[in-house]
C-alpha cells in the first residue's frame, strides 16, 4: 500500500487529509489523476497547481511508486 497524504488545498478540495491506495504498477502521475479526477476535470484544480513529495523528497510526476512509499500532494506556496 501507498500511503497518500493531502495538505492545505489539496485537502480541503478532497474533503479528506489521508488514503492508501494500492501500489500495483503505480508512477506518481497516475496516482494524482485518479485522486484528483473531479477537480481536474471540472477545473478546480490544474496539474500546475499540485506539489507533490515522495517519501518526504519533492519530486517529478514521472516517478515509480512503490508498497510503503508516503506520498504528500500540497499547493503552490511563496513565501520569503
Amino acid at each position: 500500500m501507498i500511503n497518500v497524504l493531502f495538505f492545505g488545498k489539496m485537502a480541503d478540495i478532497l474533503g479528506r487529509r489521508a488514503l492508501q491506495v494500492e501500489a500495483g504498477d503505480a508512477y506518481l502521475f497516475t496516482v494524482r489523476d485518479r485522486v484528483f479526477e473531479e477537480a481536474l476535470d471540472t477545473g478546480r484544480l490544474r496539474v500546475a497547481d499540485i506539489r507533490v513529495s515522495v517519501n518526504r523528497q519533492v519530486v517529478t510526476d514521472d516517478m515509480p511508486l512503490h508498497d510503503g512509499d508516503e506520498v504528500a500532494f500540497f499547493s503552490v506556496f511563496s513565501g520569503g
